[in-house]
């Protein structure tokens, strides 16, 4: 029976030999922890921001425990922080005593995992927290960042923390804990006051956004000058040639109307007895003094 167990194992081995390999040599270069007490939910968000070692082969099974009542927000990995995505993300959860273990399929160095942890304590304007972190894997430098929450007074912490500057309006607080010993358990409680329930992301100011030439979608005024003062001059060209022909017919149709009256006048013959004024053709009376005018055939 024995040999037929060991038998089992090897050729489970032969099968994954480059996951088995690489389980054994991960080494963690960094992890950075982001604590986010009632950010956007009355939980403490907690975000890893993991690095694993150069030397790592890829695909691995990397093994994060988080606390075993936490809820698993977004799972990223990717080639570096700015590029990890949370699409086609293999992994697994199982509960190990107070621990929830996630098991992530990494093909990248760089891991996010968020999560939202119900372990904030509420006693009146009182909260209290207490951070654990254990794994199984050495960490080269382990860092600690935490947000204050708006109207929070008195944030108090085991931990040695040190003024990370406000961004956003935001007060951060920071820590450099160093390495972390595979198996080795490193915790820290904070505490602060804070006599309302309203959430640190309610009071974020949207910040505007700057708009330039190179703002995608924005539609230059530059690109189109040319073309507008193009179509500008075709318009007077067009239009000065149509008032052209316009006036044209215009000033041959006076001539001819001019034309047609002295040849009118030139076929009366007909003048008035009474001031001698030449009439016109059909004139019955005269232009000049009234007079009726005699015509011939009269």
């Amino acid at each position: 029976m024995r040999k037929c167990f060991l038998i089992l194992t090897m050729a489970i081995l032969l099968v994954f030999p480059s996951i088995a390999s690489a389980q054994g040599q991960i080494v963690v270069e960094s992890v950075a922890v982001s604590l986010l007490p009632e950010y956007d939910k009355a939980d403490m968000l907690v975000i890893n921001y993991i690095t694993l070692s150069s030397d790592t082969t890829f695909p691995a099974q990397f093994d994060v425990r988080i606390p075993a009542d936490a809820n698993v927000h977004t799972i990223a990995v990717g080639a570096s922080s700015e590029t990890v995505t949370d699409q086609g993300i293999q992994s697994t959860t199982r509960k190990d005593g107070d621990w929830l273990v996630v098991s992530i399929t990494v093909t990248g160095p760089a891991i996010q995992l968020e999560y939202y942890d119900p372990g904030l304590k509420k006693d009146g304007s009182q909260r209290s927290y207490f951070y654990r972190w254990l794994s199984d894997y050495d960490v080269t430098n382990f860092d600690v960042s935490l947000q204050q929450p708006f109207e929070a007074e008195n944030l108090k912490s085991s931990l040695s923390l040190r003024d990370g500057g406000i961004t956003n309006d935001m007060q951060y607080y920071l820590s450099n804990v160093g390495t972390v010993p595979a198996g080795k358990t490193f915790s820290f409680d904070l505490s602060y006051q804070k006599s309302t329930d309203s959430l640190s992301v309610s009071h974020l100011e949207i910040q505007p956004v700057e708009v330039d030439e190179d703002t995608p979608g924005r539609v230059s005024l530059n690109d189109y000058l040319p073309y507008m003062i193009g179509g500008l001059g075709l318009i007077m060209i067009v239009g000065g040639f149509l008032y052209y022909r316009q006036s044209g017919r215009s000033t041959s149709s006076k001539k001819s109307r001019r034309r047609r009256v002295d040849r009118e006048e030139n076929e009366s013959g007909v003048y008035c007895a009474q001031c001698g004024t030449r009439a016109r053709a059909g004139d019955r009376f005269c232009r000049t003094c009234g007079s009726r005018i005699r015509h011939p055939e009269e």
